[in-house]
């Protein structure tokens, strides 16, 4: 079986048409999910994937929009006699857990594992190995580097352009990488075009994938490919949910 990413999710916190909120799912010889943002079990159940076998999570930080489906798929495994979920995140993952499912007792019930990452740790998960790396965002966040069937993906999370995330990222076979604003914004914690061009110019990447599009962005993603892609000279597209990637 070849490593299979699909984009579940490609948006933001906010809503819009066609986007709903971050998570990929990564299949090798089982199932993984990195993030679970609102609209990830529609997408799943869209693509046909049970949730049977989708017990295992990688989160890159705590904002909603990366979380918020965690809880229901807690709750679909419970409601359908399944066994509870391995969770890996960031510092504050075992806490933030701990209190959400307090609210419920029966995910109480529930037995559950959380690991909390931190930057330069490594864990083997669904038969790839996953470095974690830090991210530039508004909370402590991580990026992750998936070395699988002598294949490469990185996911970004949330951040800024960093050196760091571009280290992470040489030899690999696709970068999936957060590009949250068009030109001419000028944000913090998120990435824009142009700089994260700049960022990746000397990385040797395959193809790099943007994601976590703000409404911002609507009818500018061609160029904002072409701006990373005339940096760079790596192949660049924008994301879209559903899309599948064969690696």
């Amino acid at each position: 079986m070849s490593l299979k990413v699909t984009l579940l999710g490609t948006g933001v916190g906010i809503p819009q048409p066609g986007r709903s909120q971050p998570a990929i799912l990564v299949e090798n010889d089982h199932p993984l999910l990195l993030d679970c943002g609102a609209g990830t079990l529609m997408r799943l159940d869209q693509l046909g994937v049970p949730i049977d076998d989708l017990d295992r999570v990688v989160l890159t930080h705590l904002h909603l929009d990366h979380v918020s489906d965690l809880l229901a798929l807690a709750n679909a495994r419970y409601l359908s006699e399944l066994p509870g979920l391995r969770i890996f995140g960031p510092s504050g993952t075992d806490i933030w857990w701990k209190i959400i499912r307090s609210v419920y007792p029966n995910l109480e019930k529930m037995e559950t594992s959380v690991q909390e990452l931190k930057p330069m740790d490594a864990v083997t998960l669904a038969g790839c190995d996953i470095f974690a790396e830090e991210a530039e965002h508004s909370v402590t966040a991580l990026a992750y580097r998936i070395e699988c069937q002598d294949r490469i993906l990185v996911y970004s999370g949330d951040t800024e352009p960093s050196a760091r995330l571009a280290a992470l990222s040489q030899g690999a076979d696709l970068l999936i990488h957060e590009c949250s604003f068009p030109e001419p914004f000028e944000v913090t914690n998120h990435s824009t075009p142009r700089k994260l061009g700049q960022v990746l110019r000397n990385t040797d990447v395959m193809q790099i994938l943007l994601t976590h599009l703000y409404p911002q962005a609507q009818g500018h993603e061609e160029e904002m490919a072409r701006d990373v892609q005339e940096i760079t000279g790596i192949p660049v597209e924008v994301a879209h949910d559903l899309q599948m990637i064969p690696l």
